[in-house]
């Protein structure tokens, strides 16, 4: 993964071709970025019409987009009283699932240069 300024920085260079890379790339981070946070806002209780508000698009258009990606998972479970060991496989868990989700969102066509 790229650092976002550099991306930025290559999108608004003058090579056409480091360019159009740079956004392509900047495209599948914002992605995996709105289906993290609202997977982050279900999880705390939003409902599809305040997201929606948020980000400035319909309930019904934001249901649609990422309802298969974020559900409502309902409150998370405290980690108070959890072993370290324990803790580090939730950890690992979430970020598996969170590779699965924007695995999901990559477009499986390879890009040659």
């Amino acid at each position: 993964m790229q650092d976002l300024r550099e991306l930025i920085n290559d999108a608004r260079c003058s090579n056409p071709r480091l360019a159009l890379a740079a956004v392509h790339a900047l495209e599948k981070e914002v992605e995996w970025l709105f289906v993290r946070v609202v997977r982050l806002a279900r999880s705390n209780g939003y409902d599809w019409g305040r997201i929606g508000r948020l980000l400035g698009v319909s309930r019904q258009a934001a249901r649609q987009r990422f309802d298969r990606l974020a559900p409502k998972t309902g409150p998370l479970p405290p980690t108070r009283g959890l072993t370290p060991m324990e803790r580090h496989i939730r950890a690992v868990a979430e970020t598996a699932q969170d590779v699965r989700r924007q695995r999901e969102l990559e477009d499986d066509d390879p890009v040659f240069w």
